[in-house]
This record gives C-alpha cells, structure tokens and sequence, in this order.
C-alpha cells in the first residue's frame, strides 16, 4: 500500500480497514477532480456510503457502546508479584484480581454485586431434574492474539479440561459434578451433570469457569499460564518479574472498545513503599488495609475512596500434623489465649468487622454466632497443663510479608507468650509462602485470609474437605462426617437441607479448633482523583470494566 501512506505493519483488522479509510479519501481527492458536476453528487453519496460501512466495521460487535474519550495508563499497585495466569490452577488472589480483565466465563456477576448475569453465554436454560443445562454463546465472541472467534468446542474443552488428572486444578472436585459437555453447534452447548449442583451457576461465574482458546492451550502447552489468551476486554502484553505486569486493550472485545490504553500492576509488598508510591503519585489506584491512611485518603479532595462490605476472613491455623497441635487441648488453650478485640478495634478499627463465623455475613448459610472462644489466659493455662505442657512450648508462626497479616500477627505473638507459649514470627515472601503452605510439609502455624463466594461451596470444600489435602486444606484437617455433609450439600437441590448441612459442617469444625478467625474485612481501595469508573464488589475483584485515567 502506497497511495496512502499506509506501508507500516499491519497487526489487527482494524488496522486495515484505517488503511483503507485512507486509501479512499486519497482516491476521492484525486478522482473528484475529474467528475462532473452531477456525477460528483453521485459520487460523494458512494464515498460516504462507502465510509459508513468502514466506520461500522470499526466499531466491531461492540457498536453502540460510546468510544471513549480518553485513554491513558492506569498503575494498580499489588500486595505481591503475579503467579499462575491459568484459570483452571490459579488461586491466588493477585492471580484473580489481574485475569478477571483478561479472561470470562459463559456467565458473570454484574459489576459491584454477586448476582449472576449472561457474559459469554447470551441464554441458559435447566432442566427439571437439573442435571442437564444448555447455553447459547453469544456470537462474534473473538480470542486475543488472533486465535480466532469462541465456539462451543473451546467450551467444551475449558471445562473438561478442569478434571483433567494432568493438570491437577485445586477445583477439579468442586466440578466432580460435570460429566460431560455436547456441543449442539458453534454457538449452542449442552452440559450435563451426574448429579444436581445447586451452586452450578456461581462456579461457572468464578475465576476457573473462564473460557479458554483451546488453539491457544494446546499451542503454548505448560507455558500458557505465562502467555495466556482470553477473550476479556484487555490482554496481557508482558511480565517483568518483581516489577510489573503489563496489559493492553483488546481493540476486537465483543463489548466495545477499552477505555484504558495501558494497564500496569505493580508489586509492592512493603506497606509503606507502596502507599508512598500510591501518595507521590507513581501507582493510581491501591488497596488500603491501615485505618490511619484510610481517615488520611477519605479527607484527601485529590483522591476517591470505595469501600465495600467483602466476602473474607482473616484468620490463624495450627496444622495438626505438627506436635503440639495434634492434641486439641493445645489448640483450644490457644484460641483462649487470643484477644480478638484487641486485634481488631487496635489494629484494624474501621476497616473490618470481627468475626463470628468462619464465612462471611454476605455467604449464603454462613452459621452466626458459632464463635465461642473468649480470652481467657486462666483457662489456656489449665488447658495446657492438662496436655502436659506446664510451661508452655516453642514453635514458629509463619507471615506473609504484608501488613494485614504481619501487624495482628506481633500481637498474637505477645498474647500466647502470656500463657507461656513461645512463637517465632517468620516472614516469607507471598509466593515462597504459599508454596510451603499447599506443601506436605505444611506449617506449625500460619496466618492468611480466604475471599468466598455468594454460595458457601468452594470455601467450605476446599478449606475442610480431606480431599483438600494438602493444598488448601491447610490444617490438614480429616473428619468423616463432614467430608459426608459437605458431598451431601453440593449435590443436593433442596436448599433447606443445605443449609442444615452446611450449618453442621460448620459447627462441628469450629469445635475441632484449628482456626482463630480474626475478622472479616472491608475491601477499601483509594485511586487518584483522576481514576474513573472504578466500581469495588464483595470478592476483592479489581475489574476494569469502566475504568478511564483523565489526563
């Protein structure tokens, strides 16, 4: 191409169609020279006709959504470093909260809330004995990176590929229900269950329901969690370890053009660091966890503060596998020896709520008030020495090297060395954390938060189930009885006898004492004032559906 200018690569259908655009304007110029005066009036009306299509071309399966005015970078800081970007395996909640732009599922929950909505599914409808399921896709749905459009066989694949033995997906189980996907056609799928899942929907909408390129899939093989390939409206560029991850905008996204022209996620694990570099203006939009910063932001006209009510809980375990916390003697003395109000009006006033129960107010059948432990370094003592440890006994608590779990976890320190229980604190790096965590070996103690779901299922499956073992069963935590309620409440439709279930499964861990749950906290995030769109929701999501950067 010549005549326009146009000899510089050409990377995206659009890109051609700019091309082209110009091309007939440099031939309109040139032709109307040579027309006559009747023949020129026919000749702009098939100009601009001509124009017309390229324009509605341009705007792709998206036209109708405004094309926004500005474009610019957005820097989110992140607690820590970027792991797994494959739906199917990723867990962690950096991992989350960067590919809930990248990647989508058939549906989703709309943008603030937990209620489901279509997203790559246009329709669904449920059979009465709810074990069979049909989707219509929405069409002209296309994969980043030039893989092509979404169909029903990428369905099909990225949701058997979930039970895949070799791909080992933590949430393999929590889809043992599937057992089969048929494709009807290009855009029509049946799914079909062994057994009713009541909680079907909000597992479809969940980070490993999003739909993959299976082109893409079997083409980068185990490097498809560094290069992933989505179809959400921004896709990754490239990773820079400890530094940044970088996204860019989806110009063929199904719901309009992106308003963001850049998107990088910056770790910052030290606290202060990153609400320096939040402060001086270098990253735009942070998570704040500090009530002092928090009352700081709020007053500050040049920044904007969304508080939302969130779906998590902070908590400490102890792994029964490591003496003593095989004795629940051990492990009730110290659940007693723990001040939680101290914790949690000191450390974290205004930012959380404590808690009492092991899921969150916003859960379906969360179990209120099963919390019982009060302090009470009296009791601890006696408790202690009726497992045999008189004078207490050392052990190392494993941190995260970030605030939220470092500050609470100095004072539990103090607390438990009150009753004569001596905790070295080690603090890791997050990924070096988790992976000692999902090990076999596991750790004495350790301290973390669990975001959950509208429905109670994955949390309560994969954090008590002992089929969790080691990998998020932390606690390593194995009783019959509730491995039986909890297979009995995914199967079952009548949500009167899941709440039962649920409320035994509940109880009865509560009793076993591996876990001081601390608090449920807010999910508070502050951007410059010049962030836009930004919306919170209850599962710590950082969606960028509206979000632009004003220049």
């Amino acid at each position: 191409m010549s005549a326009g200018g146009c000899s510089q690569k050409i990377n995206y259908p659009r890109d051609t169609l700019l091309c082209a655009a110009r091309e007939a304007i440099s031939w309109a110029m040139k032709t109307a020279k040579g027309v006559g005066c009747v023949d020129r009036r026919r000749f702009s009306r098939t100009l601009c006709g001509l124009l017309v299509v390229i324009a509605v071309l341009w705007a792709g399966p998206g036209a109708g959504a405004p094309v926004p005015a500005q474009r610019g970078e957005l820097r989110i800081a992140m607690q820590y470093d970027r792991g797994s970007m494959d739906p199917a395996v990723l867990s962690a909640v950096t991992d989350k909260q960067m590919t809930v732009n990248v990647f989508e599922g058939l549906v989703r929950h709309a943008l603030g809330t937990v209620k489901i909505e279509p997203a790559l599914a246009e329709s669904w409808t449920m059979a009465p004995d709810g074990k069979t399921w049909t989707f219509k896709l929405r069409r002209g749905v296309r994969f980043h990176k030039e893989f092509g459009e979404m169909q029903a066989s990428d369905v099909k694949f990225s949701l058997e590929r979930i039970q895949a033995p070799a791909l080992k997906s933590p949430y393999s189980q929590l889809m043992a229900s599937l057992e089969r996907v048929e494709v009807l056609d290009r855009h029509t799928v049946r799914i079909l269950l062994n057994s009713p899942d009541p909680a079907f929907l909000d597992k479809l909408a969940q980070s490993f329901g999003a739909i993959v390129s299976e082109k893409a899939v079997k083409a980068r093989g185990d490097k498809f969690d560094q290069d992933p390939v989505g179809t959400g409206r921004y896709q990754f560029s490239s990773w820079a370890p400890q530094q940044e991850t970088v996204f860019t905008p989806f110009d063929e996204y199904w719901g309009g053009r992106p308003a963001l022209a850049r998107v990088v996620y910056v770790p910052i694990p030290d606290s202060t660091t990153m609400f320096n570099a939040f402060e001086a203006g270098d990253v735009h939009l942070v998570q704040v966890t500090d009530p002092d910063k928090l009352k700081k932001y709020r007053q500050n006209s040049k920044m904007t503060v969304v508080e939302t009510p969130g779906l998590i809980t902070r908590f400490f375990g102890m792994n029964r596998l490591h003496k003593p916390f095989d004795d629940i003697k051990v492990r009730t003395a110290v659940l007693h020896a723990v001040n939680r109000t101290e914790i949690v009006q000191f450390l974290f006033g205004g930012v959380s709520t404590p808690a009492r129960s092991i899921l969150a107010p916003g859960v379906l059948h969360a179990e209120p008030n099963v919390m019982q432990y009060r302090f009470d370094p009296s009791r601890a003592k006696r408790l202690l020495a009726e497992a045999g440890y008189p004078n207490g006994f050392r052990t190392t608590f494993y941190v995260p090297n970030i605030d939220r779990f470092t500050r609470p976890a100095t004072v539990i320190q103090q607390h438990l060395r009150g009753v004569g229980i001596e905790i070295e604190i080690r603090v890791m790096e997050v990924t070096s954390f988790l992976a000692r965590l999902r090990s076999a070996e596991g750790m004495p103690m350790f301290t973390l938060s669990r975001g959950q779901d509208p429905a109670p299922d994955r949390v309560l499956y994969i954090w008590f189930h002992s089929s969790g073992i080691p990998r998020d069963n932390w606690a390593n935590i194995s009783i019959p009885e509730v491995d039986r309620w909890l297979d009995e409440a995914l199967r079952t439709l009548n949500e009167d006898r899941r709440k039962e279930l649920f409320s035994l499964a509940q109880k009865r861990i509560v009793d076993e004492a591996h876990y001081f749950f601390i608090d449920h906290e807010n999910h508070i995030f502050a951007m410059q004032a010049r962030v836009k769109g930004f919306v919170g929701d209850p599962q710590r999501s950082i969606r960028l559906d509206n979000v632009s950067v004003e220049r």
